[in-house]
């Protein structure tokens, strides 16, 4: 049996993982796809210090069982003696986020209340949506279930600039974000049980676990786009016979044999992505291809779900976030942050700046945030909610705004004025347009994620962030790995079925610490 995995995001490089762990398939018969130059998906690391580093921003809970399940047995990159899975907890353990001044103004006044501003009745709302079931949520949005003034307190802004949620986005997601993560509810103004790696995403989980695959001589096909695949004849199944592949401009087919299976990742958060410069905005770029496949799967045969719900010119407007990475050899701004937060540099978390137009959102990362940082150069990074709207010092939407402006633009919101120049000089900006990142908040139905083995299929496999698994909550690395274990799982039937989805809603220490927290005074 072969497996060919289209894809080399995290969901592709777990489900190479997976296949050699639970399903005893031997490294030289795995072959992963990947379109782009570099694997990681949406866990990309670009640029360096001297041009100015380009990443991501993401946040990880300790119950992503099935992700660190499966680093437990990746070693470190930086200390083979020690797994992933240690390092990161280790880290979090030792840095923990400790956020004095998660919501600022425009006069750099802290801003919190009790039961982050939530009133009984907003309480009530919350309950009554995490209670009610799924089906009746199809296509509905959020704020169908809450009053206006819901979305003006406290808790939506630390919520939905944590995780990404708009009022008009999808109700179900969001009703599996309160069960899912109920655990948080109490540590979203201080995130002190959130946690992130201890390097950037790219080095702490992508090289690591892509090094382990490679030790066991799994074949990495890079700049290598699967353009079709051909399935049999038969409507009451579906057989993949094989691949259309094209690398370097040539085309050629994979056959495949009786035995051999595909995953395919269906599509990618990070489609479309561009990195502008100090001076240029991000370029506007197609990104098609990430869900072509897919498209042309939904097209051909019921079953596959809709990328158009996901992917389509009519969601850029909801699921577009521009993110911004500095590099900077001044100490200016750190510093200046430090004195407003409280909170020393690395373990503040996020400071969103709630009067900005674009909402404006930053972090400090724990230094260094890449291996190879030189010393005396730090990373911090940052991104708008709302893109589209028009800068407040900076007259533009800020996915056409150069890295100079936007840096302006977060400086002035910040009443940096007297550092401006200093820092603006010893800093390299990055913007980075992501007009997919946030798609998985659109408001679905049931059926427009299809399942990780579809019905009828007898060797095909769907992965990643658009395929539905009940309970679990996208726009996660968790996400991504249990929508593989779960495809292997059912195709090959083999190894043990994937750990629950942890549920805060049926933990009684969840339960009791989010009534603490909206009960407080």
């Amino acid at each position: 049996m072969r497996a060919h995995i289209v894809g080399g995001g995290f969901g592709g490089l777990a489900a190479a993982a997976y296949l050699i762990r639970n399903a005893g398939v031997p490294g030289p018969d795995i072959t992963i796809y990947e379109a782009e130059a570099r694997l990681g998906g949406g866990f990309f690391l670009g640029g360096d210090a001297q041009s100015g580093y380009n990443l991501p921003g993401s946040v990880f809970d300790s119950e992503f069982r099935c992700t660190f399940g499966l680093l437990a047995d990746v070693p470190s990159t930086r200390d083979p003696a020690v797994s992933v899975r240690d390092e990161f907890f280790t880290f979090n353990a030792q840095h923990p986020f400790h956020d004095w001044a998660h919501i600022i103004d425009r006069e750099g006044r802290i801003l919190h209340s009790p039961r982050y501003g939530l009133s009984l009745r907003h309480g009530i709302d919350l309950v009554k949506l995490s209670l009610m079931p799924e089906a009746l949520l199809d296509g509905r949005r959020i704020e169908e279930f809450f009053p206006d003034d819901f979305f003006r307190t406290e808790f939506w802004l630390l919520w939905s600039t944590i995780m990404g949620s708009l009022p008009q986005h999808g109700a179900a997601e969001f009703r599996r974000y309160i069960n899912r993560a109920l655990n948080l509810f109490p540590d979203l103004s201080d995130m002190q049980h959130i946690l992130r790696t201890p390097i950037c995403q790219f080095q702490a989980f992508i090289e690591p676990l892509a090094a382990w695959l490679r030790k066991r001589d799994v074949t990495f096909q890079t700049g290598t786009s699967v353009r079709d695949i051909g399935l049999a004849p038969v409507r009451d199944r579906i057989t993949v016979e094989r691949l259309e592949i094209e690398r370097g401009g040539a085309v050629s087919t994979v056959t495949l044999g009786p035995e051999d299976i595909v995953l395919l990742t269906t599509g990618s958060q990070a489609a479309g992505l561009s990195a502008g410069s100090m001076t240029e905005p991000p370029p506007k770029r197609d990104g098609r291809s990430s869900w072509s496949l897919w498209q042309r799967l939904a097209r051909s045969r019921p079953g596959f779900g809709d990328p158009e719900v996901f992917f389509s010119d009519a969601v850029l407007p909801d699921s577009r976030w521009v993110t911004f990475t500095v590099t900077t050899t001044g100490d200016e701004f750190i510093d200046r942050m430090t004195a407003i937060t409280g909170s020393e540099p690395g373990r503040g978390g996020l400071v969103t700046l709630k009067d900005s137009g674009w909402v404006v959102s930053l972090s400090i990362f724990h230094q260094p945030e890449v291996i190879g940082q030189p010393d005396g150069t730090k990373v911090w990074w940052g991104y708008g909610l709302y893109p589209e709207r028009s800068g407040d010092f900076v007259r533009k939407r800020m996915d056409e705004c150069t890295g100079a402006e936007i840096l302006e633009e977060v400086l002035r919101q910040l009443r940096f004025d007297g550092q401006l120049d200093a820092i603006m000089a010893s800093s390299i900006c990055i913007p980075c347009d992501m007009p997919y990142v946030n798609n998985i908040w659109m408001p679905r139905r049931r059926t427009d994620r299809p399942p990780p083995v579809p019905e009828g299929s007898t060797n095909l496999g769907l992965i990643g962030q658009y395929v539905e698994v009940e309970q679990d909550v996208a726009f996660t690395i968790e996400y991504s790995a249990r929508t593989a274990w779960e495809a292997i799982h059912t195709l090959l039937r083999r190894g043990p079925a994937p750990p629950p989805v942890y549920q805060g809603r049926h933990d009684p220490k969840a339960l009791l610490g989010a009534l603490r927290a909206f009960v407080a005074e």
